[in-house]
């Protein structure tokens, strides 16, 4: 498959990428301020829970951006996976679910968006 096939739908993933974990970030981030629930849920310092916020932030307007979309997403799947082992290790196994999707999604277009960027590259 081409790049350009990919296109549309890389698009649709980026700004979907882009809305959730805007949005998602900074609802997360204020929860744990005022309540301290997800940390002590999960165990985690919230330090953490802040820094994979900051991460977040930084990577939702980065998804948008041919030459940062690749690491966005990388950055994105590594808090994605910690979050996996996280409520693997203190949950029930359904409540990783959203975080396995997101995973595959970000795999997925960290692939397509890298193999566009090339193609782009070689032109």
């Amino acid at each position: 498959m081409s790049g350009s096939s990919q296109g549309r739908p890389l698009r649709i993933v980026s700004w979907f990428l882009a809305i959730s974990y805007g949005i998602g970030a900074p609802v997360t981030a204020i929860a744990e301020v005022r309540t301290g629930a997800l940390s002590e849920r999960l165990g985690l310092p919230p330090e953490l829970i802040y820094f994979t916020c900051a991460v977040q932030l930084v990577s939702a307007p980065a998804v948008l951006t041919r030459a940062w979309a690749p690491w966005a997403a990388l950055a994105l799947t590594v808090i994605t996976v910690g979050a996996i082992g996280a409520h693997l290790a203190t949950e029930s196994p359904v409540r990783a679910i959203p975080a396995v999707f997101y995973t595959g999604l970000q795999i997925w277009f960290y692939i397509v968006s890298r193999g566009a960027r090339a193609n782009s590259a070689a032109v």
